[in-house]
């Protein structure tokens, strides 16, 4: 019989990346891989523009390897999770807030 193995845990003071908050949310919502492509299809078909389309292995790479999706695939994900636009581009660091444009003029 083997040697049972310690649980791996994140360290306390460790934020979840982006691509952990992505998945995590996919979970949550009770999606797989294949499900946001099919969505992502029928959403880019209606837009008529393939930019929106996320293949499965594309979602994956923002998942685990910290691959920062397009803007056009950023949308998609926020329309299939039914989540903020802006909550995802706070994810990625991206400022929302009026002080932006302030900080172009200094």
């Amino acid at each position: 019989m083997g040697r049972a193995r310690p649980l791996q845990t994140r360290s306390p003071n460790r934020r979840c990346s982006p691509g952990e908050r992505l998945r995590a949310l996919r979970l949550v919502l009770g999606l797989t891989l294949r499900d946001v492509h099919q969505a992502s299809l029928t959403l880019s078909r209606r837009l008529r523009n393939s930019e929106f389309l996320l293949p499965p292995s594309r979602l994956h790479e923002f998942e685990t390897r910290n691959v920062v999706p397009s803007i056009h695939r950023l949308y998609t994900l926020a329309c299939i999770y039914r989540y903020e636009m802006t909550e995802f581009l706070d994810w990625y660091g991206v400022p929302q807030h009026k002080t932006a444009k302030r900080q172009l003029r200094t």
